[in-house]
């Protein structure tokens, strides 16, 4: 009878002299150690040989563990865990017979078994990289001369092909700054005093379960991998093997197009949508237990997976196209991705994916997500709530009979009540008040400002002041503003405060004001790339009825792009002389 879970700890040359032949299934991640993963493991292997050679011990050194499904009749296993030690191992060890020639045969028996040719016979590589990587893999790694020529290769790379490339330039450079006798005791050490504990069951299941107690060194697998493994497991147990490894490459494309930070949070926002509520377990466990399409495989990735990481690519990069409105819906979104918060992110996915033939129903749905998203961020809605009225919009988007009207989503209206709280918000010191809102808030009213002929990134931006927070005791910031409490009152509000670049600001400190206009421009004659900056550059002086008339300018241009106005009830009619006689 098999046996259903073994645990070894073995050497590195029982692990790459025969026993196994690993191969990486297509469910895993893409190789993705960087050169600081690489470098770590190189230095303590080396530190470790020199420490044992100064002692004389030949204790083995552990390298971690890895889980494996495999069987007891044949060496072939499938890595569940484990990939990127693996995948590193190999590649130095290509690396020590690039550098060491008399020594090449041995190691090649550690890269793969060589074949007869005689007899027809092939190579048998001792790992076999996921099956979009396996050619690069062997051709530019295992196979002799392969890595030299990948070091000095200027072929244009991404992803884990990339990978390779930067760790094995770096394990190369540091084989070679070692001597030759350091070399050779490295080999020797990794060969016959290095272990990996090598955890294998022929159950995949057995393998995941393994795998979820497990927290080794590294870049081990995520939730979106166990995800895709169990729904991958599904498929091959519901459709087959071709079926499965279909989808597998499908699942790969995605993650490709997305990336994998971008991959990950959309498994996020998708659990949300379905949970409608904050998360309080494993997101694993969650999204099994609220995506209805989950145990429908096939279902899961076609019509929600791919749909939703199409939309999600639109929402993040703010890069929508059509041939009505998208400039407006990407100039939308891209004031959304400011915001610090992603809750808004499940409601939007769901209506882009609706009704996402229907631009303009897309422009006026995301111009009032973001107001109602700014709404939330100014007058500092806690995070329960603010997840309880993305989930109520969710909620008014999802029903089949929805035609997309905002008329229905009563979850994007504000109230007069809740604009009024918008409007003081706005109004009053927002630089201390709301800190994560107030580069939102300026960059936001600088591109309102402006005629729309400039695309700006906003990056290395600062907010100044320009009445100073400590203005100086002599200084003509005390003539204007001789009373404390009025200076203090308009010191942190929107009036006051100017975007810039980060290296100009320290520079402008706490001048008078003919001075700190020449900071900012850098001379007379030159502009600023900030509308709201270079308006300063044309008044004389800083007082305070000009900046009361500039707060009222700048909050009712908030205001109107918000529609902030708040309707003024009709007073009462008063009855006519008749209607009193009636009533008496």
């Amino acid at each position: 009878m098999a046996k259903t879970l073994e645990a070894h700890d073995k050497l590195i040359r029982e692990i790459f002299e025969g026993s196994y032949q690993f191969e990486i299934p297509d469910y895993q991640r893409p190789y993705a150690w960087t050169t600081e993963q690489a470098e770590e493991l190189f230095n303590d292997l080396v530190s470790a040989m020199q420490d044992a050679r100064t002692s004389g011990a030949t204790s083995q050194y552990f390298l971690g563990s890895i889980v494996l499904i495999k069987n007891d009749r044949e060496p072939k296993a499938s890595v569940v865990d484990g990939q990127q030690r693996l995948s590193t191992l190999t590649m130095l060890f290509a690396v020590l017979r690039s550098v060491m020639p008399d020594a090449a045969d041995d190691i090649t028996d550690f890269l793969y078994k060589k074949g007869k040719v005689s007899l027809g016979e092939t190579n048998e590589y001792r790992l076999i990289a996921r099956e979009e990587d396996a050619d690069f893999f062997r051709t530019s790694i295992q196979e002799p001369g392969g890595i030299d020529r990948l070091v000095v290769s200027t072929d244009k790379l991404e992803d884990s092909r990339l990978r390779y490339r930067e760790n094995a330039t770096l394990l190369q450079e540091k084989a070679r700054d070692l001597t030759s006798t350091d070399r050779d005791a490295l080999w020797k050490f990794l060969a016959n005093d290095c272990s990996l504990v090598v955890i294998s069951t022929p159950d995949f299941e057995a393998a995941y379960r393994i795998f979820s107690v497990l927290n080794n060194r590294g870049l081990d697998l995520g939730p979106i991998d166990i995800i895709k493994a169990s729904v991958l497991g599904l498929i091959r147990t519901i459709a087959g093997e071709a079926k499965s490894h279909i989808y597998a490459k499908e699942w790969s494309r995605i993650e490709s197009a997305l990336g994998r930070d971008a991959f990950g949070d959309l498994f996020g926002h998708i659990r949300t949508i379905y949970a409608k509520q904050k998360q309080r377990a494993t997101l694993v466990k969650e999204f099994q237990d609220h995506v209805s399409e989950y145990k429908k495989p096939i279902e899961l990735i076609d019509k929600v997976i791919k749909p939703y990481a199409e939309v999600w690519g639109f929402v993040r990069d703010a890069d929508f196209e059509a041939t009505e409105q998208a400039e407006t819906i990407n100039d939308h979104l891209s004031w959304l991705n400011r915001v610090d918060f992603k809750d808004w992110v499940p409601p939007a996915l769901v209506y882009f994916k609706r009704f996402r033939q229907k631009p303009a129903l897309l422009s006026l749905f995301f111009k009032a997500l973001e107001r109602l998203t700014f709404f939330l961020l100014v007058t500092k809605v806690g995070i329960n709530e603010r997840i309880e009225t993305y989930a109520d919009l969710t909620k008014e988007v999802e029903p089949e009979a929805f035609d997309g009207e905002l008329a229905a989503l009563k979850t994007l209206e504000l109230t007069d009540m809740q604009k009024r709280e918008f409007l003081a918000a706005l109004d009053g010191d927002i630089y201390r008040r709301l800190p994560r809102a107030r580069m939102a808030l300026l960059l936001r009213l600088e591109a309102l400002v402006s005629d729309g002929s400039k695309k700006y990134t906003f990056s290395q931006v600062s907010l100044e002041h320009i009445l100073p927070q400590t203005p100086p005791a002599d200084s003509d910031w005390l003539t204007w503003f001789p009373d404390k409490d009025n200076r203090d009152s308009w010191t942190h509000r929107l009036a006051n405060l100017v975007p810039l670049h980060i290296r100009k600001n320290p520079a402008a400190s706490n001048f008078d004001f003919t001075t700190k206009k020449d900071v900012y421009f850098l001379g007379k004659g030159k502009a600023s790339p900030f509308i709201l900056t270079n308006e300063v550059r044309a008044e004389a002086s800083w007082t305070p009825d000009l900046l009361s008339a500039r707060q009222e300018r700048l909050v009712g241009i908030l205001s109107t792009h918000w529609d902030l106005d708040v309707r003024v009830p009709e007073a009462p009619t008063q009855p006519s002389n008749a209607s009193e006689t009636l009533k008496g």
